[in-house]
């Protein structure tokens, strides 16, 4: 049986990829959208416009962003006394 290989993708469509699954789920989203472009996005630009290559595999790109000095990923904190957040917090897929 063959291993299908993981797509390899541009270096922008990943940082729109690490962009929709990972920080809106991080403590960033708080940020003002300035503060936030300033932080996040022109920081994961600054290792894209580093990197040497046009394209590579989602896994590579996320592990480049995570150990970066700038990305500490922290998981949304449902656990305060708000209804809504509690509700859609704890959906799960079945």
């Amino acid at each position: 049986m063959m291993i299908k290989e993981k797509p390899r993708w541009s270096l922008a469509r990943l940082k729109r990829m690490y962009f929709d699954i990972y920080c809106w789920k991080c403590k960033k989203f708080e940020l003002s959208m300035k503060e936030y472009k300033r932080r996040c996005e022109e920081s994961i630009q600054k290792i894209i416009d580093n990197l040497e290559v046009k394209e590579m595999k989602f896994k590579d790109f996320n592990n480049i962003v995570k150990n970066s000095e700038f990305c500490r990923f922290e998981k949304r904190d449902f656990s305060n006394n708000c209804l809504i957040c509690k509700k859609f917090g704890g959906l799960r897929r079945i």
